[in-house]
């Protein structure tokens, strides 16, 4: 197959930039690439190896340069049983506070949702389901949660933890400590309500009604699953602050932990250059720890982010009411790489700022603070390299702002910037007009069209916390 038959690109009439299209074209080039889809977002970010808002398949051999270092960065919605009268302005800065004043204040200190290191072992092994007691909640919480909260072992041998993490990351408590409330740079926490029900039918299945307030989160993985996977690979976005700690870390691992597993020639050419990309043979050992690493980083994503489902729960308990209903409604990963298992071998999806694509289950795809984000479900059927979409259209909504495309629309959202911790400060509070959702209609309208998935709800935002 000709390397250009391999590239599918979605847009939605917007050019992408040559640099961004003959990068796609040589990624698609490389042999053991069976395809690329650059969706409608696709944009570079500083210091990646591939653009963000792509897919890429591949067989028989791993890439982790094909997706961001902080693999199960994600998305959630917890549905609240308030209307939108229900959370005045006054209410919705006590929510927020009340969230906030559990994060940490720094990467040492500990809060209510902070694990141990027995809890830390467990999370590695079964992902959010080892913290269920741990957080008081239910099961049926995990069947919110994309995997279930795990990350598939697939044909994964279990091999003894000190294999595959360094020591110091099992010891030492900053892993550990701030877990599921850092709502800095490009994440945030959102209080948003149903706008409008598009497909009724599934919004009513889903136990969707228009007026009803959400909590959206976006977040993740925490401080783990980076430090993790940083001693397996030289990432161009690691600081140079960092390069010399994080070097005499990967010695110590590689060369005394890890003595007698591998040659020592070839663990430099692996994990101490910087490769650009580096295809790891899937079933060789080096590819083998490298994918039990990231199913570790994966699981601690979703505890991660699991903390983040009990925070929000405390916050309306205690600002509203302790018998308030709530119920995650979904929990998806916008960056990892899934394994799939076939009679012709092992073949990956890396993800990169994009979402899996399954029939049947909930999509989100966010808008910004100022413009509404959708719910969608996914549609059976679809073209197997199109099982991945983009997790919101960022980019899309900054470009038309800056060149005076972005009409208001009707409401207003109110953001809230913080600093952490107990003694938490509101830096600033600022009311935005809400802005026009055609973008994201466009947006949906192209997944539509290829029957990727269809819009369920719309949902406007209310209120959205930044914490620095």
């Amino acid at each position: 197959m000709d390397h250009l038959e391999k590239l599918t690109t979605l847009s939605i009439g917007e050019e992408i930039p040559p640099p961004i299209r003959q990068m796609l074209e040589q990624l698609a080039g490389l042999p053991y690439v069976d395809s690329v889809l650059a969706l409608p977002d696709v944009h570079w970010k500083a210091e990646m190896e591939v653009p963000s808002s792509i897919a890429i398949n591949t067989h028989g051999v791993i890439v982790p340069e094909f997706t961001s270092m902080d693999v199960n960065d994600g998305m959630g919605i917890v549905k609240t049983g308030l209307r939108e009268d229900e959370m005045p302005l006054e209410r919705l800065e006590a929510f927020f506070a009340s969230v906030n004043a559990n994060a940490a204040a720094h990467r040492s200190d500990t809060n209510r949702y902070s694990l141990s290191a027995a809890e830390l072992r467990r999370t590695l092994d079964e992902g959010a389901g080892a913290l269920l007691s741990r957080y008081q909640l239910e099961k049926t919480v995990l069947k919110g949660m994309e995997d279930g909260g795990r990350a598939p072992t697939n044909d994964l041998e279990a091999g003894t933890l000190t294999e595959v993490v360094p020591l110091q990351l099992l010891l030492t408590p900053f892993t550990r400590t701030e877990m599921g409330l850092n709502f800095g740079g490009n994440h945030f926490l959102e209080v948003q309500v149903v706008d409008e029900l598009v497909d009724r039918e599934v919004a009513a299945r889903w136990g969707f009604e228009r007026g009803q307030v959400v909590v959206m989160y976006h977040l993740g993985p925490g401080p783990f699953s980076a430090t993790l996977l940083n001693h397996y690979s030289r990432r161009t976005k690691l600081p140079r602050a960092r390069v010399p700690l994080f070097f005499l870390s990967k010695l110590l691992f590689h060369y005394l932990q890890r003595m007698g597993k591998g040659a020592a020639s070839r663990k430099w050419a692996l994990h101490f250059r910087q490769n650009g990309w580096t295809a790891l043979p899937a079933e060789s050992e080096e590819g083998r720890v490298v994918r039990q690493a990231l199913a570790m980083a994966i699981n601690f994503g979703y505890a991660y982010r699991l903390a983040t489902v009990r925070a929000i729960a405390d916050g309306l308990h205690d600002v509203v009411s302790p018998k308030l209903p709530w119920e995650l409604f979904t929990d998806v990963s916008h960056n990892g790489v899934e394994e799939r298992r076939s009679s012709d071998g092992t073949s990956f999806v890396a993800r990169h700022n994009a979402c899996r694509l399954e029939a049947g289950r909930p999509t989100i795809v966010a808008g910004l603070h100022d413009v509404p984000s959708y719910v969608g479900i996914g549609s059976g059927g679809v073209d197997g390299r199109l099982s991945s979409y983009d997790h919101g259209a960022g980019q899309l909504i900054e470009r038309h702002r800056k060149g005076g495309r972005l009409a208001e629309a009707a409401g207003h959202v109110t953001c809230f910037r913080m600093t952490r911790g107990r003694v938490a400060k509101t830096l600033s509070r600022q009311e935005f007009p809400v802005r026009s959702f055609e973008l994201l209609d466009r947006l949906m309208g192209c997944f539509e069209s290829r029957r990727m998935m269809r819009p369920v709800v719309r949902l406007r935002p209310l209120g959205n916390l930044k914490n620095d």
